[in-house]
């Protein structure tokens, strides 16, 4: 069946809470947090059921992206689901394949509208499906509001800077920072990871993704940047599902798991990992998502003592286990979690990064590597 030229537009306020809040009398100094430090996006009620062969926009004005939850899922065989920008630029289709249990997480579409179409095949099966929620992704302004998302973790002055900052005059961490995405885990939160090898493993903090369910609610990006080392906007990622939860240790901090289309990334390259314990002094980059923004890489370290790039300042620090970590003022925020930290000796990735508080810490990948490495297909 065609689609319809009928549309139907659902244009959401922005909750209840944003409302109270243009009302309350206290002054806003005193009023408490509306986003919680790990937020990216705020999810929203809908409950709009689909007609097949209708568009729906979901509009809601300011958000960065917006990210649609269905349940009461059918679709035979050639039915799909598709949600897309209004231009264009994004499209997704889902299948049977892509429902678990009447219910389906679309991946996000940019900017603060997305549509909505279902697609009824004739295929013996009557396609039906309804709009439960919507995640919009926080504005700016929004991000900046939240509690402890500041610079809790930032050593001084903020001397990382965007990706596109290091394509000419660092081409060894511009290249490391290909390997790694940001994460949006159950349309609501936000962290780090980065491509562990050529065969479909990835590798983020236990505390980030600790199992399948939640692997599979997250939604992997990779090139969320921007395009000059100034800024602008961020370019559209590429974007991805979680699959399987290979490997996790809590004690370690860290979480291997797979994708669901690794195809799509498997042009992108993979960061090697280091086998042995990175020595104090070394010096290391961390390409990462700071806050959930735009890639940016910390490399250098402004405080006055030791200005120049930074380094490991202990190579046996404490994390959630005796002497597991390794320390340095590399800057990073919440959202960092899960970034590799990069050795510039061997180019190979020495940490996984997961603590703040100057100094901020990594698991030492010489203690990880073993636990991993049966689901690798390289080695040294």
């Amino acid at each position: 069946m065609g689609d319809r030229t009928k549309r139907t537009v659902l244009a959401f306020a922005a909750g209840a809470f944003a409302a109270a809040a243009l009302t309350a009398v206290p002054a806003p100094a005193a009023a408490a947090p509306q986003y919680r430090a790990d937020q990216i996006a705020q999810l929203e009620t809908a409950d709009v059921p689909l007609e097949a062969g209708e568009a729906h926009e979901v509009a809601h004005a300011g958000a960065a992206f917006i990210k649609a939850r269905f349940d009461g899922v059918v679709l035979g065989a050639r039915d799909r689901l598709v949600v897309a920008s209004p231009d264009g630029t994004e499209s997704y289709e889902y299948g049977p394949d892509d429902v678990e249990d009447g219910g389906l997480r679309a991946l996000s579409i940019e900017g603060d509208t997305a549509e909505v179409v279902l697609r009824d095949a004739d295929d013996g099966t009557a396609a039906a499906a309804r709009l439960a929620a919507y995640a919009r992704g926080l504005s700016g302004a929004e991000l900046a509001s939240r509690p402890g998302a500041g610079p809790e973790s930032v050593c001084g002055r903020d001397d990382s800077e965007h990706a596109a900052c290091y394509r000419e005059t660092d081409p060894v961490a511009w290249d490391a920072s290909l390997s790694v995405a940001r994460l949006i885990i159950k349309d609501e939160y936000y962290c780090t990871a980065w491509i562990a090898d050529d065969s479909n493993r990835i590798m983020t903090n236990n505390h980030c993704i600790d199992t399948a369910g939640e692997a599979k609610a997250t939604e992997v990006q990779f090139g969320y940047e921007c395009p000059e080392c100034a800024g602008g906007e961020a370019a559209v990622p590429l974007k991805v599902r979680g699959d399987e939860v290979l490997a996790t240790n809590y004690t370690y901090d860290f979480t291997l798991f797979t994708v669901d289309d690794y195809a799509a990334i498997a042009h992108l390259p993979h960061l090697e990992i280091d086998p042995r314990h990175a020595e104090i002094g070394e010096k290391v980059f961390i390409p990462g998502h700071p806050g959930g923004k735009p890639k940016r890489i910390a490399s250098e370290d402004s405080r006055a003592a030791v200005a120049g790039q930074c380094r490991i300042d202990d190579d046996r620090a404490y994390g959630r286990g005796y002497a597991t970590d390794l320390a340095y003022y590399c800057d990073t925020e919440g959202g960092s979690s899960g970034s590799p930290v990069v050795s510039r000796t061997t180019g190979a990735v020495v940490g996984l990064h997961h603590l703040g508080g100057c100094p901020n810490s990594a698991v030492r990948m010489d203690l990880v590597y073993p636990m991993i490495a049966p689901y690798l297909e390289w080695d040294f």
